[in-house]
């Protein structure tokens, strides 16, 4: 870095004016040196949004409306945004509508074919087709045991019209088009970057793998992982959606996005400028206050480049009211309301909150 003790000395003949922009390109130089400004944190545009009665389930009902882990949004025929709602817990979604300050439980949700008691339903995500739904495929947290039913990514058609699944043969809780997979897992087995991941014995927490985020564009399926991490990155895991679903090759690629040390994902949202993805502690123990922020992953990029991230702003949640139902606000889920030229307008829901508590966040471009 140039010297400022001696001082600027004016060559015979050169205008004084000429040696004071000397001086001033020189300052200007260190003031680019200087370390970019830190992220605005931002507070919810308001109170949570009201949802009447919430989610009902038949059993365990408080704690399962407290499990809120994805959500994927489209228009109806109304213009509506209907929304599927994924828990982690038990074997069921549910379908909501969004608007006036309102996420409206509908009565109607999915039942996922999956042998077992519990998908650990992580992410959830839409093409305008098809919804999509992804298990956890981690070990349970508690033991380090393996969740077979976790490892699981499905798929069931959605109707263009009422917004919700298709439905299928009569008598069935089935919907139309419904597919269940367990290809993702062999496919990370075979990634050097990833495969260490699913060591037998390795828990969460020390490296494991912990899917929490879906997306859905171009008709690849972007699969965001909480576990593992390095070094202020977090995987994505993106392989074409049909081959998934069928035999032929998926095509998996594995990108590693900066998003911040101690930070992995938690969901994902398609936006015209890019992909918003929460983020959040990641597995370790000592990441507990990391704190939550969105980041825009440029995911147009070329292959093979390094990923581009760049992160908006991290969430101010100290004033977020938690009512009786509610035990802690661990966001979880997003959807994207609103793109203009200087914010994004999005919706996020949190684990720990009943019915996901959905808080509006502006977000500046």
């Amino acid at each position: 870095m140039p010297k400022l003790s001696a001082p600027v000395r004016r060559s015979r003949g050169l205008p004084r004016t000429l040696a004071a922009f000397a001086l001033l390109a020189l300052c200007g130089g260190l003031a680019h040196a200087q370390p970019a400004a830190p992220p605005p944190s931002i507070a919810p545009a308001g109170k949570a949004w009201r949802s009447g009665a919430g989610f009902q389930f038949a059993d365990k009902e408080k704690s399962t409306r407290r499990s809120v882990s994805g959500i994927a949004c489209a228009p109806g025929a109304a213009r509506v945004p209907v929304c599927l709602v994924v828990f982690d817990e038990g074997m069921e979604a549910r379908f909501a509508e969004l608007g006036h300050g309102k996420l409206k439980p509908l009565g109607s949700g999915v039942r996922f074919a999956v042998p077992g008691k519990e998908l650990d339903a992580e992410g959830a995500a839409t093409d305008g087709r098809y919804f999509y739904v992804t298990g956890s495929h981690a070990v349970k947290r508690s033991d380090c045991r393996p969740n077979p039913a976790s490892r699981h990514v499905l798929r069931f058609r959605r109707d263009p019209a009422s917004g919700l699944a298709l439905g299928g043969a009569a008598g069935s809780e089935v919907p139309a088009g419904y597919q269940q997979t367990t290809r993702l897992l062999d496919l990370i087995k075979g990634d050097a970057q990833l495969r260490s991941s699913l060591d037998r014995g390795r828990c969460l927490g020390t490296g494991a793998l912990d899917i929490e985020a879906l997306a859905v564009r171009g008709g690849r399926l972007h699969v965001g992982l909480r576990g593992p991490t390095q070094a202020g990155h977090a995987f994505i895991a993106s392989v074409d959606a049909e081959a998934l679903f069928g035999t032929g090759d998926a095509a998996l690629r594995v990108i590693r996005v900066p998003v911040g040390e101690r930070r992995g994902l938690r969901d994902m949202a398609v936006a015209e400028g890019g992909m918003l993805l929460l983020t959040g502690p990641d597995d370790q123990v000592d990441s507990g206050d990391a704190g939550w922020a969105i980041v825009l992953w440029n995911d147009r990029r070329q292959a093979g480049l390094p990923a581009e991230s760049r992160t908006l702003a991290t969430l101010d949640l100290r004033r977020v009211h938690r009512g009786a139902c509610d035990k802690e606000t661990k966001p979880e889920a997003l959807a994207l309301l609103q793109e203009t030229a200087t914010a994004y307008r999005v919706l996020v829901l949190s684990d720990g909150m009943c019915d996901g508590a959905p808080l509006v966040f502006d977000i500046p471009r």
